[in-house]
């Protein structure tokens, strides 16, 4: 088959582990950068190119997508999409999943788990709104964002009230959580593939840290996970309709609740710690997957 990842960073270990991946298998591979495409609609005809050069004879698309790219990868997916392309995952379950508040909505919708969760649009009446998802301290992070970067934790009524203020009026929006004090400071990444939960990790943040991000300073380790854990992942997965994905997992007093969905997750880390060859197993399943298209 041939397999088209995209990203920016080709030297990147989860992207050069795909690539790499899809050629022991046989595979033709070759990573694009998202910004050299293309999209034509109307006129002649509606089609895509890269660097200037058709590109319509892809069997399976990967999107590998970072902050930066997000947005107009996600065009570049749908085009795909629209020319009949098979693609993992798939535009629309990309930006739901990339957004934090909304992708939270559906996970609740969906009847499952979550950490209560606020956000609203001005300060006005902030002390009310916070005491019904909880007490002090509170996260706030960003409604994009990856690796930790613009996570706050706040711990008193004018340190909360200022900061929110301080976001509206420059007009960023952010989620508000309450801290989950039993977690201290660690989680458990889940990647699933598919309908398989196929590594799972747990993170510990340094000393002084309370985001467990690898990119924080966080250690992994590998752990075998009740079923109740691997079977919420999936499901989580499945809500946001993403094929494959990285769930983050918090263990609370009542039970695991799902922090977030990452639609392009990272997984050098979890790879070393569990052993387990992520990237075969995705460009195992997304071979089977455009061949069911």
């Amino acid at each position: 088959m041939k397999i088209a990842i995209l990203s920016r960073g080709p030297q990147n270990h989860s992207t050069l582990s795909l690539s790499e991946a899809a050629r022991n298998a046989g595979h033709i591979a070759g990573v694009l950068d998202p910004f050299g495409f293309s999209l034509y609609v109307g006129g002649k005809q509606n089609r895509i190119t890269y660097n200037g050069q058709p590109i319509e004879d892809l069997d399976i698309v990967i999107p590998r997508l970072s902050r930066t790219t997000a947005q107009y990868g996600e065009e570049v997916v749908a085009h795909f999409e629209w020319i009949g392309t098979s693609v993992i995952n798939r535009s629309k379950a990309i930006a739901t999943a990339r957004h934090k508040f909304r992708s939270l909505r559906i996970l609740a919708q969906h009847g499952l788990p979550i950490p209560p969760s606020l956000t609203v649009g001005s300060a006005a009446f902030l002390e009310n709104a916070v005491a019904d998802i909880g007490e002090y301290p509170f996260i706030l992070k960003p409604f994009y964002g990856t690796h930790g970067r613009g996570v706050m934790l706040l711990d008193t009524p004018t340190s909360l009230t200022s900061t929110v203020d301080a976001l509206c009026d420059l007009h960023h929006d952010y989620v508000i959580q309450a801290f989950v004090k039993e977690a201290g400071g660690v989680d458990i990444r889940v990647l699933v593939v598919g309908d398989e939960a196929i590594a799972a990790m747990k993170r510990s943040a340094p000393s002084g840290e309370f985001r467990a991000n690898i990119h924080k300073g966080a250690s992994g380790e590998a752990v075998t996970l009740p079923k109740e854990y691997t079977h919420l992942a999936i499901k989580a997965t499945a809500a946001l309709e993403l094929e494959v994905a990285g769930v983050d997992l918090l263990e609370t007093d009542e039970g695991p609740v799902v922090l977030e969905v990452n639609p392009s997750p990272g997984f050098e880390e979890l790879q070393s710690v569990t052993g387990i060859d992520i990237a075969a197993a995705i460009i195992e399943f997304a071979t089977e997957f455009a061949q069911r298209k």
